[in-house]
């Protein structure tokens, strides 16, 4: 179910990086269903990009990240969070939790 929806899921809580800051995106990653899966969202802008992923593993190492980079040749790259997501109902708590938290460090640059 997390695979299927968490696109998006992420789309729908991120759109504001393309009204608000002019950001290109979403451009979404999915290489399938085979383990391990990385599903990855992302939105560019020539001076920002944000990355948001969902890891599953076979180890059951699942969880929601989110990047973002500032900056021109060299980014400042750092984590804004990552929060386990064993069910659809922990993804989407992630994803508003991590959200939050760019929404904060985004009104800061």
């Amino acid at each position: 179910m997390r695979l299927k929806t968490f696109a998006d899921e992420a789309t729908a809580r991120l759109n504001f990086l393309r009204e608000d800051l002019e950001c290109v995106g979403p451009t979404v990653e999915h290489p399938g269903d085979a383990y391990p899966v990385v599903v990855r969202v992302k939105y560019r802008r020539h001076d920002l990009a944000v990355e948001v992923f969902l890891v599953l593993t076979y180890s059951g190492e699942e969880y929601v990240a989110t990047r973002l980079s500032l900056g021109g040749s060299a980014p400042e790259e750092q984590e804004i969070g990552a929060h386990t997501a064993h069910t659809g109902y922990a993804m989407r708590r992630a994803l508003d939790l991590q959200v939050d938290a760019l929404r904060n460090v985004l009104r800061d640059v």
